[in-house]
């Protein structure tokens, strides 16, 4: 029995041994392809041959289109209660609270509103023309405190233009009107000037609107007269004909009371008044000796003492309320001063020296009324 029994002991390892060899071959089979041996009912099988494919036909090219842009936020962090200060509905920076807003618009108008003023320029009123709001953070805002708000509007004036209504105070100098006359007393192609005239003065006002550093609008609000009045400029031309030389040239003598002037000096006569080939002569040439006196023809005062021009020096001597004055030019030296009060025969001059042969010369004008009348008329007779 015991025999009986070992037999069949062997009989099962062996069975048990070939079943497990046979697992493993089944399972290599699997591991290297179920394509090329497939196990069923324990025969192999082929694997269907794959149908022939076409050869593929090349795409047509196409340019890589343009990436789309992407949005980058920048996550930032305010402290609680900051705002935005906007402008027109642009961010313009955050600060920390309302208060600092508020703080930094304050500032910089106050500071910014009266830059570039002249010395002739008030301020009158300065706000802002953009709509204005503080709000909760949006995220686009530069986060700023006051003094660096402050800062970045005035280092660009644009961001936040400030407008400015600005008095502007000017004196203007108005038209100046000339009247001409004839005057037949005076020769023809002369001139005098009755009146020089006298401009009138305006102080003015305007209102001027700045934005920012550029004016855009202005008007006068207010003027006033300052100054002397005006008076209009009165010219004289002459309308009467030129006469030769000669002691009677000249318009009719006209009767001045209280003037009987003497001769400035003691010489002879080697022109007198009127028409030449050089010119007009306005007055009387007297020759003299050297250094000789040279007076005064009536009582005045020294009006005019210096040298004008090629006239040399000459000196004018107003006779007081006459309305004559007396002109002596070509004088070497003169021995008064200007507004000096002089006595008739009063030495005011002297005589100059002699130009080769010829004596010396002095010319002697007269006018009155401003008009040069002919001496010789008004003179002792020689």
């Amino acid at each position: 029995m015991k025999l009986e029994r070992d037999k069949w002991i062997r009989y099962g390892a062996l069975a048990l041994a070939v079943v497990i060899l046979l697992l493993g071959l089944v399972l290599w089979l699997l591991m290297r392809g179920k394509g090329q041996l497939e196990v069923g009912f324990g025969l192999p099988r082929v694997s269907p041959t794959p149908e022939a494919t076409a050869t593929p036909t090349p795409a047509e090219l196409k340019v890589t289109p343009a990436p789309t842009p992407v949005l980058v936020q920048v996550d930032r962090h305010y402290p609680p209660g900051a705002v935005d200060l906007v402008a027109d509905g642009k961010v313009l920076f955050t600060v920390e609270s309302e208060a600092a807003g508020q703080e930094a618009l304050e500032r910089y108008l106050t500071e910014n509103a009266g830059q570039g003023l002249q010395a002739n320029e008030r301020l009158i009123r300065a706000a802002f023309d953009q709509k204005l709001t503080l709000e909760e953070p949006s995220g686009k805002g530069e986060f700023y405190t006051v003094d660096e708000a402050v800062n970045t509007l005035k280092a660009d004036e644009g961001l936040l233009p400030i407008v400015r209504t600005v008095v502007r105070c000017v004196i203007e100098r108005g038209e100046l009107e000339t009247v001409t006359k004839e005057n037949t007393a005076l020769l023809r192609g002369s001139r005098i000037y009755r009146v020089y005239g006298v401009y009138p003065y305006i102080l003015s006002y305007y209102e001027t609107m700045y934005r920012g550093q550029a004016a855009f609008s202005e008007i006068k609000t207010n003027e006033f007269a300052v100054g002397p009045g005006k008076a209009d400029r009165i010219i004289e031309d002459g309308g009467r004909a030129m006469e030769s030389e000669s002691p009677t040239a000249g318009a009719p003598a006209v009767v001045v009371d209280g003037f009987t002037p003497v001769w400035p000096v003691e010489g002879g006569v080697t022109g007198s008044f009127g028409q030449t080939d050089e010119g007009m002569r306005y007055g009387v040439e007297i020759t003299g000796e050297s250094f000789a006196r040279v007076r005064a023809p009536e009582e005045g005062v020294v009006v005019y003492c210096a040298r004008r021009g090629d006239m040399g020096l000459v000196i004018d001597i107003l006779h007081d309320e006459t309305g004559a004055m007396s002109r002596i030019i070509g004088c070497d030296k003169a021995l008064v001063e200007l507004y000096q009060r002089v006595k008739k025969g009063e030495q005011v001059a002297t005589m100059p020296e002699p130009v080769g042969s010829r004596l010396g010369s002095i010319r002697y004008e007269l006018l009155i009324n401003g008009i040069p009348v002919n001496p010789e008329k008004y003179l002792p007779k020689k």
